[in-house]
C-alpha cells in the first residue's frame, strides 16, 4: 500500500484509467483519481456480507487529514451495524417538505391544533427550505428565519413560529430522522409583552372609516372582526354554508376550544356581509382566489392601519393588532353594562365560566347575545354619523 501524504495526494498524476490508491494509515480509505485528473475520497466497508462504498468528498476541498477523520467515522458506524452509504442516500430523499408531511401524518393528525401547526410550518420552513435535505438545516438557518420575522415587527408570530419549528425538529430527533435538533438550546426570538391594547372611541371611528375605504376582503373582514369579537382565523375562514338567516354557526373544528359557537349577526353585520362580492364557488366569504380563505394578515392589517393614520393626521395611533379588536368589543360591552358571563358567551370564552355551570346550564343565551351585539353595532354607528 502506498504511503499517502498531503504532498503526494496533490502531486499524483492521472493515467488513462481510473486509479484507486489505498491509504495504509486508514484501511478502507481510497484516493480516487480519474483520467480527467479529478480526485476524490472513497471509503470501502462491509455490511454483513455485502460490500459498500461511501463517497467522502472531493479533493482539494477535503484534504488528507480530514478524509481520514471522516473515513474513521464511517468505519466506526459500519462496525456498529449501520450503513452510512444507505443513510446518505436516504438523507437526500428526506427533504424538509417530505418529513413535514410525515410529521403531519404520524403526529399532527392526532391533534386538534393540526391545521394551525401545519400553517406555521408551511409558511416558514417548507416555504424557505422545502427541497433541502433535513439534515442540512443548521441552527444558523433557524435563527435567520425567525429573526427575519422579528425584524418585520411580528414578534408574537416569530415566537409562535419558533415554537412549532422546535417541536418539529424535536420530533425528528426523537424518531431518528436527525441526530440532534438544530433548535437545541435556542431561546424564543422575542420577549412578548402582556397586551392590554383596545381601540378608543375615536380610533374605532377611524378604523371603521379606514375599512370603508379599503377594497375587499380586508375592509369587510375588519368590520366583521370588530362587530362580532370573533377570532381572526374564525372570521377569515367564514363560509356561506355556516350562515343560516341571521345566525353564523362556527363549527367546533374551527374554534379554539373545540365547541361550536353561534354568533347572532346584527343588522349592521348582515349589511357588511351582503356587501361582499362572492368569488368562486368555495363558499368562502373572505377570499382573493375563490378557493381558499384569505391570508397575509400582516399586510392586510397594515393597509388598514396606514389608512387610519392618514385619517388621524398629526395624531399618532399606537400599534394595534386584529386581536385587539376582540378586546375592544369585550371592553366596550362591559362599559355598556353587559354582564361578564354574557360577554364570555359572546366571545366563546367558555373557560371563564365555571365547569359545573357549563355542565348544568344549557340555555344558550342566544337572544341576550343578539341584543348585546345589536347594541354594540348601534354604538359603532353612533361613533360615525356618516354611517
Amino acid at each position: 500500500m502506498a504511503r499517502l501524504t498531503a504532498a503526494k495526494v496533490g502531486a499524483w498524476k492521472a493515467s488513462e484509467e481510473r486509479q484507486q490508491i489505498p491509504d495504509d494509515l486508514c484501511v478502507g480509505l481510497y484516493l480516487m483519481v480519474q483520467p480527467t485528473g479529478r480526485k476524490s475520497w472513497s471509503v470501502r466497508y462491509r455490511v454483513g456480507s455485502a460490500h459498500r462504498r461511501y463517497m467522502v468528498g472531493k479533493f482539494p476541498q477535503i484534504g488528507l487529514a480530514e478524509a481520514r477523520d471522516r473515513a474513521r467515522e464511517v468505519l466506526k458506524a459500519a462496525q456498529g451495524g449501520k450503513d452510512p452509504s444507505a443513510e446518505k442516500r436516504q438523507a437526500k430523499v428526506d427533504t424538509v417538505r417530505a418529513i413535514v408531511d410525515e410529521f403531519d401524518r404520524f403526529h399532527l393528525s392526532k391533534l386538534k391544533s393540526r391545521k394551525n401547526a401545519m400553517g406555521f410550518l408551511q409558511r416558514s420552513i417548507v416555504a424557505e427550505w422545502g427541497d433541502r435535505p433535513l439534515r442540512d438545516i443548521s441552527k444558523r438557518d433557524v435563527s435567520r428565519l425567525v429573526l427575519a420575522i422579528v425584524e418585520s415587527g411580528r414578534e408574537v408570530t416569530a415566537n409562535r413560529t419558533f415554537a412549532h419549528v422546535r417541536k418539529f425538529f424535536n420530533w425528528c430527533a426523537e424518531n431518528g430522522y436527525i441526530d440532534h435538533p438544530p433548535t437545541d438550546r435556542m431561546k424564543m426570538p422575542a420577549v412578548e409583552q402582556s397586551r392590554d391594547r383596545f381601540l378608543a372611541a375615536q380610533e374605532i371611528k377611524w378604523f371603521w372609516q379606514a375599512c370603508s375605504n379599503q377594497a375587499q376582503p380586508w375592509g369587510h373582514m375588519g368590520k366583521m372582526l370588530l362587530l362580532t369579537g370573533c377570532r381572526l382565523s374564525e372570521v377569515a375562514g367564514m363560509n356561506d354554508a355556516e350562515i343560516s338567516g341571521d345566525v353564523w354557526e362556527i363549527p367546533g373544528s374551527r374554534t379554539k376550544n373545540g365547541h361550536a359557537h353561534k354568533v347572532p349577526l346584527s343588522s349592521l353585520a348582515s349589511d357588511v356581509l351582503n356587501g361582499v362580492c362572492r368569488i368562486g364557488s368555495s363558499g368562502y366569504i373572505f377570499t382573493t382566489n375563490g378557493a381558499t380563505p384569505v391570508s397575509g394578515f400582516h399586510k392586510g392589517r397594515q393597509h388598514i392601519a396606514d389608512e387610519m393614520q392618514d385619517l388621524a393626521g398629526a395624531h399618532q395611533i399606537p400599534h394595534w393588532t386584529f386581536h385587539d379588536l376582540r378586546r375592544t368589543l369585550e371592553t366596550e360591552l362591559a362599559r355598556m353594562g353587559v354582564a361578564e358571563t354574557l360577554i364570555d358567551r359572546i366571545t366563546n370564552h367558555l373557560s371563564a365560566i365555571p365547569k359545573m355551570r357549563r355542565v348544568y346550564q344549557q340555555y344558550d343565551y342566544l337572544q341576550e347575545r343578539r341584543e348585546a351585539l345589536e347594541s354594540w353595532a348601534n354604538h359603532v354607528k353612533g361613533l360615525n354619523s356618516a354611517l
